[in-house]
C-alpha cells in the first residue's frame, strides 16, 4: 500500500488542525496497519472479490491539498445552470475550491463551508460529532478514510430553521493515479429541515483513481432531513463511500442513492434509529454495465421504540456487468412497536450480468413487524414485442420499460429539481453516453 503513517502526519500539519483531529487520524490509522483488505470469507464481503477485480492499493498516492487552487470552466458552468441552492461547496480532488451560502440562510445560523477549515472556525461543534457515526474500525477502507480525509463539507442547521432550498456538494477527481477521501458532516439541530444533495464526478483521467468517502448526518429531535447522493464517477475510478445517519426522537429523515458511474462501487448506508418515533424512508437506484462491480450494504437500525423505516433498491444491470445488495434490519431489544420493510428488486438485461440479493432480519423483540424480500428477473419479451408493434424500437423500447422500473423511485424525490437532475442522469447512462472502464476519459 502506497500510503503512510507520514501521510497522516504531513496531511494534518498543512491543514493545521488542532491536536485533537490528529490523534483520531493516528488511532485510526493503527487500524489500519491492522487490516487487511476485505476479502470473501468475511460475511459483509462475501460476493466482492477483489483478487477476481485486480485491485490493489499500491498504484494510488494521496492528494495532498494544495495552496492555490481555483474552480474550473466545466463546474462553474454546472453550479449556474443547476436549479436553485441554498448554498454550494465544489471539491477538486483534495481541495475545495467554491462554496458559497444565501445570504438569508447566514442570517438564520446556518453554518456552509469546507470541513477543513470548520475544524477550526466552529471546533466545539465538529468535536462532538466528527466519527460518531462513521467508525474507522468497520474495515480497512473506513479506517483509511478516517486516516486520511480532508476537503469535505460541514453544514450546520440551527434549531427550527427551515432550508426551504437544496444545498450541494460536488466532489470532483482531476487527476489520474490520486486518492482522495471527502468527508461531510450534517448537523441539523431541533424541528430544523434541510435537502442536501452531493454529487460525485470526474473529467476524462488516463489511469485509475480511487475515491474514499463519508457522511455523517445527524437528525435533531423532530427535524426533517433529505440526503441524496449520485454518483456519475467516470470508468477509471473505484469508488468506496460510508453513510452514516442518526436519528433522534420524531425525526424524519429520508435518503437516495444513485450509483450510475465507476469501475467499481461499495456503497454502506446506515440509519440509526436512535430516538422514539423515528420514520425513515431509504431508497436506492442503480444501473451497471460494461464491466461494472456495484455493491451495497445497507443496515436499518431500530434502537428507539415505535420507529418505522422503509428500504427500497432498484437496480438495472446489462453486459457483463455484477451488482450486490445486501441489507439488514436489525431490531433492538427496546424496539418494541418497530415497523419495518426491506426491499430489493433487480432487471437483468444480459445473459452475462448477474445481481446477487441477500435481505436479512435480526429480531431482539417480539412486538415488531417486519418484512424483507428480494427478486432478480428478466426483462418482459412480450412487454418489448407490444412496444415494437407501436413503431417503438427494440433499444427505445428497453429504455421506456428500464425508465418505468427506476419510477417508482424517483417519483418518490419531493423536490423538483433533484428529480430533473436524477431523471437527466439516468437517460445519459440509457442512451449511452457513460464510458466504459477501458476508454480513456471514463
Amino acid at each position: 500500500m502506497s500510503f503512510t503513517k507520514e501521510d497522516v502526519e504531513q496531511l494534518s500539519a498543512a491543514l493545521r488542525e488542532p491536536r485533537w483531529v490528529l490523534e483520531r487520524r493516528l488511532d485510526a490509522w493503527k487500524i489500519v496497519e491492522d487490516s487487511e483488505l476485505p476479502h470473501g470469507k468475511i460475511e459483509a464481503w462475501r460476493y466482492t472479490d477483489f483478487r477476481r477485480l485486480k485491485f490493489s492499493l499500491d498504484p494510488f498516492r494521496l492528494a495532498a491539498p494544495q495552496e492555490t487552487t481555483e474552480i474550473t470552466e466545466v463546474q462553474e458552468t454546472l453550479v449556474k445552470e443547476e436549479g436553485e441552492r441554498g448554498g454550494y461547496v465544489v471539491q477538486r480532488d483534495a481541495d475545495v475550491v467554491h462554496q458559497e451560502l444565501s445570504p438569508d440562510l447566514a442570517a438564520q445560523g446556518v453554518i456552509l463551508m469546507s470541513l477543513d477549515k470548520a475544524v477550526v472556525e466552529h471546533e466545539e461543534i465538529v468535536q462532538e460529532h466528527l466519527f460518531t457515526q462513521t467508525k474507522p474500525d468497520d474495515h480497512l477502507f473506513a479506517a483509511l478514510h478516517c486516516s486520511l480525509f480532508s476537503g469535505g463539507t460541514f453544514l450546520y442547521v440551527p434549531k427550527g430553521v427551515s432550508v426551504s432550498v437544496p444545498i450541494e456538494s460536488q466532489r470532483w477527481i482531476d487527476e489520474g493515479g490520486t486518492g482522495i477521501f471527502p468527508h461531510s458532516l450534517i448537523v441539523v439541530e431541533e424541528g430544523a429541515e434541510l435537502t442536501y444533495f452531493e454529487r460525485f464526478q470526474s473529467i476524462p483521467i488516463p489511469n485509475d483513481s480511487i475515491s474514499n468517502g463519508a457522511v455523517e448526518v445527524v437528525a435533531g429531535p423532530r427535524s426533517h432531513v433529505g440526503f441524496v447522493a449520485l454518483q456519475e464517477y467516470g470508468g477509471r475510478v473505484w469508488n468506496f463511500q460510508r453513510i452514516d445517519m442518526s436519528a433522534a426522537r420524531d425525526a424524519v429523515i429520508r435518503s437516495l442513492i444513485v450509483t450510475l458511474g465507476g469501475r467499481f462501487s461499495r456503497q454502506e448506508v446506515r440509519t440509526a434509529m436512535r430516538g422514539e418515533g423515528v420514520d425513515c424512508e431509504m431508497l436506492g437506484l442503480y444501473f451497471a454495465e460494461k464491466g461494472q462491480h456495484f455493491d451495497f450494504r445497507t443496515f436499518q437500525d431500530h434502537i428507539g421504540p415505535r420507529c418505522r423505516s422503509d428500504l427500497l433498491y432498484k437496480g438495472a444491470l446489462k453486459d457483463d456487468s455484477r451488482t450486490v445488495y445486501s441489507g439488514m434490519i436489525r431490531v433492538e431489544p427496546h424496539a418494541e412497536g418497530t415497523d419495518a420493510y426491506q426491499t430489493n428488486r433487480n432487471l437483468v438485461l444480459s445473459d452475462h450480468a448477474k445481481a446477487d440479493s441477500k435481505p436479512e432480519l435480526e429480531i431482539l423483540n417480539n412486538d415488531v413487524k417486519c418484512s424483507h424480500g428480494a427478486s432478480v428477473g428478466q426483462m418482459n419479451e412480450e412487454e418489448i414485442f407490444y412496444l415494437m408493434t407501436r413503431g417503438i424500437e427494440r433499444p427505445q423500447a428497453e429504455r421506456l420499460i428500464v425508465n418505468g422500473f427506476f419510477e417508482e423511485v424517483v417519483g418518490r424525490v419531493r423536490q423538483d429539481e433533484i428529480r430533473q437532475v436524477l431523471s437527466d442522469a439516468i437517460e445519459h447512462k440509457l442512451t449511452g453516453r457513460w464510458h466504459s472502464a477501458g476508454e480513456e476519459g471514463a
